[in-house]
């Protein structure tokens, strides 16, 4: 993925300094002649792009502490340390009211681990006892939001700003460091396990994640056409299940569910508007 997306990272930022201008909101006269010729057009005045890397924790959240069929008993397992990337695209429709869109990619992940409610019954083969699952996912993420800002504050140009919106995000990647206990099909328990292993199974991550998007943060001018800005986001992944461990194939026979695991992460950004 490196190999595709830096280079259209390199050329995006090339464009945007080459055509670059100073960015400000122009108020276009209200006359039926004004409307005529600006019907169907957008006004470049109002649009600007921008680049940023951020460092993110993330964590995978099961929605109850057992399964939906009551068999496991599902724990989060804390979070991990990852980074995303992207370009940003606003424009901007009033002096202080935008879009921000664009697309981000996105290390994400967390730790899950099930445990078989019930008695083992030897009589019962090919059933999952216990699971841990240390999961490293990859999304290529398209967010939309809407975006509020200040007017400037003070003599330095600081501009506060708030957003909120929704993202879609695309699946690109699904690895997993796990260790299934299960009993075989003559009832005796055995042991599965694999490190940074591809996920196997149709489905076993679902190809797009929808998430509440939030953010805040300051904007501070470095010269009439670059400005620096940096804020905390966080993303919030309601639909649908991040894991769908019933479709995974690994080795074992029999299923097990994980409780509706979710999938969230904060984000310190720091980036420059062109």
């Amino acid at each position: 993925m490196k190999k595709i997306f830096l280079p259209v990272l390199f050329a995006a930022l090339t464009a945007t300094s080459v055509s670059a201008q100073k960015y400000e909101y122009v108020d276009v006269p209200n006359t039926p002649e004004a409307a005529a010729h600006n019907k169907g057009s957008l006004d470049l005045n109002h649009v600007r792009f921008g680049a940023y890397f951020a460092p993110t924790i993330t964590w995978m959240h099961p929605t109850a502490s057992t399964s939906d069929d009551g068999r496991y008993h599902v724990t989060s397992k804390g979070s991990k340390v990852g980074y995303c990337w992207g370009l940003v695209a606003e424009y901007y429709f009033a002096p202080n009211y935008g879009i921000s869109t664009g697309f981000n990619i996105d290390q994400e992940g967390g730790k899950i681990v099930t445990g078989y409610t019930a008695a083992v019954d030897p009589s019962r083969p090919n059933t999952v006892l216990n699971t841990s699952f240390d999961y490293r996912l990859q999304f290529l993420e398209i967010p939309f939001a809407l975006k509020l800002r200040s007017d400037e504050l003070g003599k330095n140009g600081i501009r506060v700003f708030g957003q909120i919106g929704l993202t879609a995000a695309i699946n690109i990647s699904k690895k997993a460091s796990y260790s299934v206990d299960y009993t075989d099909q003559t009832g005796n328990e055995r042991n599965v396990s694999a490190d940074n292993q591809i996920l196997k199974g149709a489905l076993s991550v679902p190809p797009i994640l929808l998430q509440l998007n939030v953010g805040a943060g300051i904007e501070y001018p470095i010269t009439e056409k670059m400005y620096f800005y940096t804020g905390l986001f966080f993303n919030n992944g309601f639909l649908p299940d991040a894991t769908n461990p019933e479709n995974y194939t690994l080795g074992y026979k029999g299923s097990f569910t994980d409780a509706n695991t979710r999938l969230n992460n904060f984000a310190l950004r720091v980036g420059l508007f062109f």
